[in-house]
Parts: structure tokens; sequence; C-alpha cells
């Protein structure tokens, strides 16, 4: 219960009103300030209203339009008129005793009725001459004749300023004003006078009218954007100049002023003093026209009824009257739409400006004029907001249209009175605004207030409705329910991600996304009808939502999906049944996620399996490796047996390249890195006796190569980068049973950002090979296993033991390197391999060391629980020449050492049942610091041999080795150094 007294309260609602009806204030206001076109025309619709409503004043009665009507026309003829006639027309009205009289017309032209015009060009092109002789001179030029008519009376030429600075004008005899300049603010005068219009040409009379008289004035007018006329220029700037308009010339004739007066005044405006009168203009030289008041202020004769010689005008209409001479009629002259919704042409125009001008009825449009109604306006709106806040909506209703009436009353009586004329526009939007903008604000909060305890709970609701939007939002699954029938009610914004047009799924089955394989599946569990342990969860299956993976759009995702029934009431039932809700999760990256770490692990196993699988061949393999090299060097050259014996080597030798791609999986991170030219590896490999069986196997394949000649060099293992160039080049020419081209290229790449290729390649610079093919491609389906161990597609002839291509990506991965995978079926496949480069140089010309190189004499102690792996080593060394002992393990090899310190240890790494090679080599460097070893394993150089040699161990021999390996490993661990250990 609200218990706030009534008088806090009111105060407090004050306070609530004033802040947004300020607001609401100021922002009408700056608005307004700024002045856009849409306040403009609501400032001149109000202004022509006040205008049009003005009640009628007294006329002066001076000023006379003879009007060259339709009834003129009728009875004399088209317009213009011959110059004779209108010559007549003048004489009369001068005749009348007219103070004044303008002309709004412009004579520009020679008159071609004139008999001595029409004579000469009878003769000019018929050849017939007219005896003039008897016609009088007077009536020869008609031109001439109203040029005399002009110098005898107070006539004024109206002519027309242009302001298009293209248009060619003659020079002509225009009179322009003696003006007197009065600062009476201390404004520097220059600036004002730079903002008349300022004209570029003129289209004016002849001379010979033009110097006839002593007044000329312009006839220029122009209407507003919206085609209204409610100001035309008085004074115009013309060659450094000011020229009066017409009706200014024709009131300086009529007062005989020769000097005008313009005077600064405090309100940025500037008055024109004509004698006795004061015209207010802005600083454009423009004066407004009241046009409200009666519509015939202006008297009127018809030119037809002083041209008749019957006619008896009164001459006291005339007598020293302001007369201006212009046409009504339709088609003639221009016409202008007025602020009192009329229109009138242009010698009524200037004749209601004179009529303004004479009975002091201009139109004031202060400077100051937005800062008055923006002050009105901020009054108005402190009204209103106090109406709104202390009186009740009926009552401040009343008032404020009461305040709105007197705004525009007021502004009325004051155009009436002084003639000052501002809007009202600004004062009535805000009063309006503000009343009804507070006034709904007031009942808002007046029902916030009697319903306060139940907005609270609202409150509450709508909080909780916005905590459970704002979670819904949050959360990346997709949160659905479905109706009774399995039709879609409700998805959560989380589908955007998979559709621009979630709106689309409302009422479509959930059965339409499923894909057709997993339809089955989730027939029965998807539209969920089960609740609690029984409902569903973790229902895998594939939906038709299109994502994003790996760089490509896949129209098909995993996703689990769990759902659970809705009831009507606690107790789920058959007839109460509503429909289903549930999540869907996204798992297609874990699918991913699994498929890879799947893929990992058999590569794991695979690398395992060849570990112990190398291990034991290699031991085997030693036999028929190194024995054959040692048969060889006894039997002496020619004997028979040699050739049987070298085949049972390369046999061997063949054994062991199987057993090294075994170790190209197991020594996965293990790696012997040194600087290596691929365009050299790719250049030994196409010279070698594999690449020429290879041409020998698929006579029909063309070999191209493109080759960068500066290629940067890479870190990694002459040897395994030669096998992957192999590997590639095999698969490719069996991939093309028919024959084709193989396009073999390296090249430098610099990646300045991540590449999303096969795999994504990080930015850097690289070293690439590329190997393409035109053979049958790889089926989409394949191309993410194509890198397994032992899958392959291809018929086990020659194609190898189905680790070619995972021996590739092993060698690759090794040396940090990427590859990039392209293959469409029927069209071929190009394979590129991305190594990080490096700038050191390798060596170019390795010295290669002779028999004689590495032959010895030391003391050197075997290593090696396999005896017939002892004794190819021993037998090795003692051939070179070497003193050679052996033990089986390495707990003998201790003792040995303790009895007799040899200067060299042959130790092996893997000797199961007791000490291995590097706890060995720990005791051996305790009992012997310093002492020389020399490494062998059957595996691939592992962690524990990397170990040893950080401990001091020297270098590492892989079996099955060569005697020249063997050798020169054993030599150059004898070599470092002079000191032997003592």
């Amino acid at each position: 219960m609200n218990d706030t007294p009534p008088d806090d309260r009111l105060q407090r609602l004050t306070r609530t009103l004033l802040v947004p009806g300020l607001v609401l204030t100021l922002a009408v206001i700056a608005v307004y300030l700024a002045t856009p076109s849409f306040v403009e025309s609501l400032n001149n619709k109000a202004t022509d209203a006040i205008l049009s409503l003005s009640r009628t004043t007294a006329v002066s009665g001076s000023v006379v339009v003879v009007d060259v009507d339709d009834a003129s026309l009728a009875k004399y003829g088209q317009w213009p008129w011959p110059r004779y006639r209108l010559a007549k027309l003048l004489q009369k009205i001068n005749g009348l005793g007219a103070g004044s009289v303008g002309l709004d017309v412009i004579l520009a032209e020679p008159d071609r009725t004139s008999p001595g015009n029409w004579q000469a060009t009878i003769a000019r092109e018929l050849g017939y001459k007219i005896d003039m002789s008897a016609v009088a001179p007077g009536l020869v030029d008609h031109d001439r004749y109203l040029a005399e008519t002009l110098s005898q009376g107070p006539f004024v030429l109206g002519y027309e300023f242009l302001f298009n600075d293209n248009v060619w004008w003659k020079p002509c005899d225009l009179h322009p004003l003696n003006t007197l300049w009065v600062n009476s603010t201390g404004t520097d005068m220059e600036l004002v006078k730079a903002d008349f219009f300022a004209a570029q040409s003129v289209v004016c009379n002849r001379t010979l009218f033009s110097g006839a008289v002593s007044y000329s004035g312009f006839l220029n007018a122009t209407p507003d954007a919206d085609g209204i006329l409610r100001r035309v220029p008085i004074l115009i700037r013309f060659e450094g100049k000011l020229y009066p308009s017409l009706a200014l010339a024709t009131l300086m004739q009529s007062e005989k002023i020769t000097q005008v007066q313009i005077v600064q005044r405090k309100d940025r405006l500037l008055d024109l003093i004509v004698g006795r009168v004061a015209i207010p203009i802005d600083r454009k030289g423009n004066v407004a026209i009241n046009f409200g008041g009666v519509s015939d202020a202006v008297q009127r004769v018809s030119a037809a009824d002083l041209l008749d010689p019957g006619s008896r005008v009164v001459p006291a209409r005339f007598k020293n009257k302001i007369v201006l001479v212009g046409s009504s009629a339709s088609g003639l002259g221009k016409t202008y739409r007025t602020p009192a919704l009329t229109v009138a042409s242009d010698v009524e125009l200037h004749a209601r400006l004179l009529e303004n001008l004479l009975t002091g009825r201009a139109v004031v449009r202060s400077g100051d004029a937005i800062l008055w109604e923006t002050l009105a306006g901020l009054l108005a709106a402190v009204l209103a907001c106090a109406l709104v806040a202390r009186m009740e909506i009926l009552a401040s209703g009343l008032i404020a249209a009461a305040s709105l009436v007197g705004l525009w009353s007021g502004a009325g009586a004051l155009f009436q009175g002084t003639g000052m004329l501002l809007s009202p526009v600004l004062p009535t939007s805000l009063v309006a605004l503000n009343y009804t903008v507070l006034t709904v604000l007031k009942s808002w909060k007046s029902q916030q207030y009697s319903r306060h305890q139940a907005d609270d709970a609202l409150l509450l609701l709508r909080t909780s409705e916005n905590n459970l939007n704002s979670i819904i939002k949050s959360v990346p699954d997709i949160i659905f329910r479905l109706d009774s029938n399995g039709r879609i009610t409700f998805i959560s914004p989380a589908i955007t991600k998979y559709t621009d047009s979630p709106d689309k799924l409302i009422g479509q089955p959930i059965f339409d996304l499923v894909a057709p394989d997993d339809l089955d599946k989730a027939r029965y569990r998807l539209n969920e009808k089960r609740t609690g342990e029984r409902a569903t969860k973790g229902l895998e299956i594939r939906l038709l939502l299109p994502h994003h993976q790996d760089g490509s759009v896949e129209d098909i995702g995993y996703f689990s999906v769990s759902a659970e029934g809705l009831y009507r009431g606690d107790a789920p039932s058959t007839s109460s049944f509503v429909g289903t809700q549930g999540i869907i999760r996204d798992i297609t990256e874990q699918k991913k996620l699994e498929e890879r770490l799947l893929r990992a692990q058999k590569m794991e196993a695979v690398g395992n399996l060849a570990a112990g699988v190398a291990h034991d061949l290699n031991n085997i393999l030693c036999g028929l490796v190194a024995y054959p090299e040692l048969l060889m060097l006894e039997l002496p050259e020619g004997n028979p047996l040699r050739e049987k014996i070298a085949t049972i080597q390369r046999t061997g030798q063949k054994a062991a390249e199987i057993v090294e791609d075994l170790l190209s999986l197991a020594r996965r991170g293990v790696k012997v890195s040194e600087v290596v030219n691929l365009n050299m590896v790719i250049s030994d490999y196409l010279a070698s006796p594999e690449f020429a069986k290879t041409r020998q196997y698929h006579p029909n394949i063309v070999l191209e190569t493109d080759l960068a000649p500066d290629l940067m060099n890479t870190m990694g293992a002459w040897a395994q980068f030669s096998k992957v160039i192999m590997n590639l080049v095999n698969n490719a020419a069996e991939a093309m049973p028919a024959g084709g081209t193989i396009r073999l290229s390296s090249y430098n790449s610099y990646l300045d950002t991540p590449s999303d290729l096969y795999e994504t390649i990080p930015a850097g610079e690289y070293v690439c090979v590329s190997v393409a093919d035109e053979g049958v491609g790889i089926a989409k389906g394949d191309l993410q296993r194509i890198f397994e161990p032992f899958y392959s597609k291809k018929t086990m002839k020659r194609s190898g033991s189905g680790l070619g291509m995972t021996v590739i990506w092993a060698t690759i991965k090794d040396y940090n390197g990427y590859i990039d995978l392209r293959s469409t079926e029927g069209e071929g496949t190009e394979i590129a391999f991305y190594l990080p480069s490096t700038r050191e140089n390798e060596e170019t010309n390795p010295h290669r060391m002779g028999l004689e190189g590495y032959l010895g004499t030391e003391d050197i102690l075997v290593v090696d629980d396999m005896p017939e792996q002892a004794e190819i080593a021993t037998k090795m060394l003692a051939k070179l020449g070497y003193n050679v002992t052996s033990v089986a393990s390495g707990e003998a090899a201790l003792e040995a050492i303790r009895r007799k310190t040899p200067d060299l240890v042959v130790l092996d790494m893997i000797m199961p049942g007791g000490m291995d090679g590097l706890d060995t080599f720990r005791r051996i460097i305790e009992i012997s610091p310093g002492q020389r070893v020399v490494i062998t394993s059957g595996f691939s150089e592992s962690e524990r041999v990397k170990t040893a040699q950080q401990l001091g161990a020297g270098n590492y021999v892989r079996k099955p080795y060569t005697m020249e390996k063997f050798g020169i490993a054993v030599r150059k661990e004898l070599d470092k150094g002079n000191q032997r250990p003592a």
C-alpha cells in the first residue's frame, strides 16, 4: 500500500513531467532553429493564413491600372499593338493628369508595323517601291512617334534583369539609383550592400525609348519553392550600381524624388527611405507584399475605354495618380499565385506593392522574428507543462485549446497593428506536443500509481520472461517445441546459424529436417511423448541444416537430440498430450574430431606395431645386408658367386626399404634434420633407377617439370623427402592407366594470412612441391581417408603396401609441413606439400670418405643382446682393423669397462630383460667420464637416443647398417679430440 501524501505525489509528478517536457521542448526548438524545408513550409502556410485573414484597411486610391484586357484585344487586335496605338493610349493617360505612368512592357525590338519599316521590306523583298510622300512624317516611324510621346510625360519604362552570365545583352540606358547609405549600428555597409541580388545581364528597351524617359525599373519577381509569390525584389545590383523595381521607380517619379536612403535597422532588416515612405526590406533587397484586404483595392480602367473616342473618362480618376499600364489578358503576361489563394498578373503585382507602400501596409518579417518565436514557444511550453501537471485532463485541454486560439489571434493582431509578421507554428507545436505527450505520460503515471501492486507482479513476470529469453538467446544449442502432430511451433534464435529465414520453419514438420537415412531412427524418438528417465537423450541423427565445415558448406550435419513430451496437467495421458520440447546440439565438429582421433589412434597403433616389427625385422635383415657385403670382400673379382650374393644383398635392401616405411610411421615426432634443397632431391630422384623403373612400367606417361630456380631450402631428411616424391610420382602414374602427363613443380610460397585448403595452412614462408596428374581422380567420400594406413582402392600388384600415402602424411607432418589435396573424379588429382623454408645453406659437396679413411686399430667394445648382431658388428670392425670384444648385456659391459677402458663402445639401445642402452650409458659415464660411445638400434631415433646424445653419446647408426655407414660413424667418434679417456 502506497502512503505517499498528495502534495508529495503532486511534486513528484510535476518533476517527472518537467524533464520530458524540457527535453521535448529543446528538441523541437533545435529542429525549428535548423529551419529544414518542412519547417519553412509550415511557417509560410501560417503567415499566409495570417495575411489572408487580416481585416480590410482603407485603400490609398492613388494607384490605377490601365489594363489591356480581353475586351481591349477583342476591339483593337492582338498584342503587341502598333506603337502609335500605344502612344495614343499614353497620350490619353498623360492628358488626364497622371502623376506617374509605369509601363509593364519591354520595348526591346523595332515596331515592324511602321509604314517606313514595311515600305523598306516590300522594296527589298519584292522590288516594289511605295510612295509615302502623302503620309505625315510623324506617322512613318511608329517607334519615333512613341519616343516623342514618352519624352512629353512622366513615363517609367520596365525592363528585366537576367542572372545567367552566358546570356548576351546589348548596352542600354538604365536609370540607377542615387543612394545614400546610413549606418546606424556601426555595421560595415559594404557587407550590407554585398547581400543584394547581382544580375549578370538585362533585357531592356530600345535606346530610343530609354533615352526619352528619366526613370525606369525592373519587372523581376520570383515565387518561393512552393510556387507562391510572397516577396519581390525592390533593389537589384547590376554592374556595381543599384537599380529600382518598376513600383519603386514609378513612386519616385510620382514624388519627383532623385535620391533614396538605405538605413541599417537593429532587427537585421534595412529601411529604404523614399521621401516620406519607409520601406522595410531584407538584406537581399526583397520586400514582402500584403495581398490581404479587398480584391478591388486597386482601381482598374480598360485600355479600350480610354482609346474609345466616344468614351468619357473622368479626369479625377487619373489626376496626380500613379498609373500602371499592363495586361491581364489570358496568355499574355506572367501570372503568380498569391498567399490569398488568388492569381495576380504582373501589373497587378506591382500595383499591389505600390498600394502597400502608400498605405503603410508593408509586411515586416524581422530578422529577429525567429528569436521572438522561440521565446514565445518556450513560454507556451512552460504553460502546457504547468497545465498538465496541476490540472485535470479536461480543464487543461480547454485552456490549452484557448491558448492556441490566443496565439493565432495574437499573431494576427500584431500584424494588423504593427505590420510585424510572426509565425505561431513553433508555440502552437510546443503547446500541442507537450500537452499530448505529457498528458499521456501523466495518465500512464497515474495508472502506474493506482495499479502499483499489479505492475510489480507484472514486472516480475516480465523480468522472468526477459531472463528466460536472454538465456535462450545465449544458449548455442537449438531449443524447439512441437505440437502434437510434430510441427514446429517454436525454435530458438540459435537456428539462425543454419538458415537465413527461421520463420519459415514455423509450422513445418520436424521430420522434413531429418536426413532420409535417419528418418526411421528419428520417427519414434524425435516427436517424443515420454518424459522423465524414459525420454529421449543424446539421439544422434543427421539434419538437413547447412553449415560451414573445413572451409566448405555441407548440407547435412550431425546433431544430438534430447526431447520429452508435454502434457496438460500433471499426469501424462494420450488425451492431454500437447506436444514435444527439446534441445538440438550440433555435434558435427565433435564427429569430425572423433574421426581425427580415430585416425590418430589408428596411426598410433600402426606406429606401435611398426616399431616392434621393424626392430625384429631389422635384426633379421642385418644378416641379409651385412653378411653378403663381408662375403664379397673375401671373394675375388670374377667369382660366379658374387652375383648371387649381390642378389641376396639387394633382396635384403628391398626388405629394408619396406621396414623403412614402417619406421616412418613408428618415429612420429622423432626426426633428423639437415638443410635440404628439394630441387636437388627431385633431380636426384629423376636420375635414379627407381624412376627409370617407373618409366619402364608406365611407358605412356610424360613427366613435365617446372622447378623454381630460386627455390629456398628447408629442414628435413633427404632420404625421407626422396621417398615422398617417389610415392607421389608413382601414385600419379598408376592413376593414369591409359597414359597422360604428370606435372612436377616446385616453387616458393608466402602466405600473409592463413589459407583454408585441404587443411588450414598458417601464414608463413614455405617451400612447395606439387605433383598433378590427369588420372581417374579421387571420390569426394575418400578425400578425408586417403592418408589412412592401408586404405587403398588400388590392386596390390606394383602399387606397394598401402602405406605410401600414410608415409607421405607422416613425413610432411614430422617436418612441420602441410598438405593440400585437390581432386575431381575423371579429371585428375593435384597434391602439394608445404614445408617451412630456411635461409641456411646445405653442404653442396659433402666429402665422401674412402675405405682407408675409416680403418683403425683402437680397442672397441660391442654391447648387443642379439648374438648374431654382435657377431656382425664384431666381424665388420675386425675387417676394418679394430681390436674388438663383445658382451651381451649392459651389466656385462660395465664389468668389462671396469677391467679395461676401451677406446669406443658400440652400444645397442634396445636390450630387453636388463638395463637398456640409456641406463647402461649413464652407468658407463659414472665409471669412465668422457667415454666415447656410438649408439645402434633397429628402431628409429627415439627420445632415449637423444637423451643419451645430450649426455655425451656420439653418432647414432640405425640397423641394418652397411660397413661404410658403420665404419664412418665409428671413425668420426674416435677422431673427436686427441685425448683418450683414462
